[in-house]
C-alpha cells in the first residue's frame, strides 16, 4: 500500500509492505522501517455500517499478527549460531542466562539506540552458551552479543 502522508507542514511518501509477514516492512521517503507487533490485537466486530461513517478510520479491524521469521540477509555469514548488534547502542537488558532453551523469536535482549528500544531476537532455536554483554554495556555495529547453539 503507497500513500503519502503530511506531518506538520511536511510531505512524506510511505509505502507499507506485506501486513502478513513480520515485522512488516514500512518505507518512508525510501528509508526502510521494521515494524514489529509483541501481541495479537483483541479487537470486538465492528457493527453494522452506518450510512456515512463520520471518519475513514471509524471501523474497527482486526490484524493477525504474523509469526517473526528472520530474512536471509538477517544472517551474516559465520554469525549463525549469534545474536549481534544490527546498530550500534547501549544494552538495556539481557532476558537470559547460560544455560537456557530459547524458542524461535524468542527476545533475548534490549539494545537501546537513538532513544529507542529494540528487541533483539534468536533467529533459531536452541540453548544460550555464551553471554558477552551485560546491561549498560556499549556494544557496536555487528559486534556478537549472545551465543545461542542448536540442541543436538
Amino acid at each position: 500500500m503507497k500513500m503519502k502522508l503530511s506531518v506538520e507542514g511536511r510531505s512524506f511518501e510511505v509505502q507499507v509492505g506485506d501486513l502478513a509477514t513480520e515485522p512488516v516492512v514500512v518505507l518512508v521517503d525510501g528509508e526502510r522501517l521494521e515494524v514489529w507487533t509483541d501481541e495479537e490485537i483483541a479487537v470486538a466486530p465492528s457493527p453494522a455500517p452506518a450510512a456515512r461513517p463520520a471518519s475513514p478510520f471509524a471501523t474497527t479491524h482486526h490484524v493477525p499478527v504474523p509469526v517473526w521469521k528472520p530474512r536471509q540477509t538477517d544472517v551474516l555469514p559465520g554469525t549463525e549460531n549469534f545474536v549481534i548488534a544490527p546498530i550500534p547502542g547501549v544494552i538495556v537488558s539481557v532476558d537470559v542466562q547460560v544455560g537456557d532453551r530459547v524458542a524461535y523469536g524468542q527476545v533475548v535482549c534490549l539494545l537501546e539506540a537513538m532513544k529507542m528500544r529494540n528487541p533483539l531476537r534468536v533467529a533459531k532455536p536452541g540453548i544460550v552458551t555464551e553471554i558477552r554483554v551485560r546491561a549498560g554495556q556499549h556494544v557496536h555495529y555487528h559486534e556478537p552479543l549472545i551465543v545461542v547453539v542448536p540442541e543436538p
